[in-house]
């Protein structure tokens, strides 16, 4: 099984934390954002693809040492057009026979428990539960625990508020669906995903709760805990 790992952002809403380094290299509970990402899920992953930009020589030396037997591919991202743009690039490394694969922000802080529940539905991602108004994406779930609509912004005004999560199990039927430009002049995924799940069941898996790591004192104060 195939994983893309979208690390190519300036991780901008981290500062001070990427002044000097990429978001997916900052340090979370003692080790870096991408390692939690890869030691989750290398039992099931056998090739990683990971999208880079932003300091992304530094991600590569970082893994190199750090995993030189894996097999990893990295697709740069030039220009920062967004998340979709940047998983875009790696259409060419799949065939389009409806492989099943994930989807991973490189600032994710995933866990094995995750992935391997993500893996008892043929589509499914981490989500997680707040109990405070979040800036993120979020979904709407059934009573069965399908996802039934995705939006970059939340909706509704009582809590919880569900995120649209940074862990996705899909297949590769997503890429026919092309990305709608926002506002700020990128591609969002989130755009993408909601076309998907249009088409097929996606469940949700719900992880730790109100655990948000967007800024640098999300970091710190979830380090702490």
């Amino acid at each position: 099984m195939k994983a893309v790992i979208l690390a190519a952002g300036k991780g901008v809403r981290m500062a001070p934390l990427t002044n000097e380094i990429p978001k997916p290299l900052v340090l979370v509970r003692g080790k870096p954002f991408i390692e939690h990402i890869i030691d989750a899920l290398h039992e099931v992953v056998n090739e990683f693809i990971i999208v880079i930009g932003h300091k992304g020589e530094q991600i590569k030396n970082h893994l190199k040492k750090k995993y030189p037997h894996y097999s990893i591919t990295y697709v740069e991202q030039e220009k920062p057009l967004g998340t979709a743009d940047a998983f875009l690039k790696t259409k060419h490394l799949f065939s389009n026979n409806k492989e099943r694969f994930f989807i991973i922000y490189g600032d994710a802080f995933t866990t094995q428990k995750e992935i391997n529940l993500c893996l008892k539905h043929s589509h499914s991602w981490v989500c997680h539960s707040f109990n405070y108004s979040i800036p993120t994406g979020v979904v709407k779930i059934d009573k069965k625990g399908k996802i039934i609509k995705v939006a970059e912004k939340r909706g509704g005004s009582k809590p919880p508020f569900i995120s649209a999560g940074s862990v996705m199990l899909v297949n590769d039927s997503i890429f026919k669906y092309k990305p709608w430009l926002h506002k700020k002049g990128e591609y969002y995924l989130t755009s993408m995903l909601g076309q998907f799940l249009k088409d097929n069941d996606v469940y949700s898996i719900l992880g730790i709760p109100n655990v948000s790591l967007s800024t640098a004192e999300d970091i710190v104060k979830f380090n702490a805990l």
